[in-house]
């Protein structure tokens, strides 16, 4: 098992595990609510392999490899690199657009929004997306992820921000000192706001 960064070989992989990954996730089913499965799959896909290709320009995205098998991927961006430039911005707002089954897409630049206002404005790694292949689910993938990423943290003495609407990752995060900042309704769904003091 290794840990490494996605490269430009790699990211359209890590795209699909994300995509899997969030599958059932409940922001993922309020916004393409309506479609089918293999609808929302693409319609994923999509999205993370845009998220992805900016990510990889101006964050630090990682993997994490079971032999030959991708198993795990966090999209994180270091203290510094947010807000993302308006042209990056309208790069991801084009991938959620172009060659995507109809869905929400208000609902989806609603929730961006809503969420971006309680954005930390100190220094921070900001955990953007953390996604297991859900067959892999409950064997710890996660949470070497995490620990990687509280350790850069630490080595640079900056805490750590995050936003979840999956009530079940809640513990999870705090057993890594992640602690609820705020609690607000955010397109109909529960949404907790985290942050990890820096050491």
């Amino acid at each position: 098992m290794k840990i490494q960064a996605t490269t430009r070989r790699s990211y359209r992989r890590a795209a699909g595990v994300l995509a899997r990954a969030f599958l059932a996730e409940p922001v993922s089913q309020a916004i393409y609510s309506g479609l089918t499965p293999e609808q929302q799959l693409r319609n994923l896909t999509l999205d993370f392999t845009g998220e992805l290709v900016i990510c990889l320009r101006r964050g630090e995205p990682l993997e994490l490899w079971q032999g030959e098998r991708l198993a795990a991927v966090a999209a994180i961006y270091p203290p510094g690199t947010l807000p993302l430039p308006r042209l990056a911005q309208f790069y991801i707002s084009i991938t959620s657009i172009w060659g995507h089954a109809h869905y929400d897409y208000r609902r989806w630049t609603e929730w961006l929004e809503e969420v971006s206002k309680l954005h930390p404005d100190r220094p921070h790694y900001y955990l953007e997306f953390l996604g297991v292949e859900p067959a892999l689910q409950g064997q710890g993938l996660g949470s070497r992820l995490l620990g990687e990423l509280t350790r850069r943290a630490d080595a640079a003495g900056t805490g750590c921000y995050l936003e979840t609407a999956t009530p079940r990752n809640i513990p999870l995060y705090q057993r890594f000192g992640f602690e609820v900042s705020a609690h607000k309704e955010v397109i109909g769904l529960p949404a907790w706001f985290m942050w990890r003091p820096g050491k």
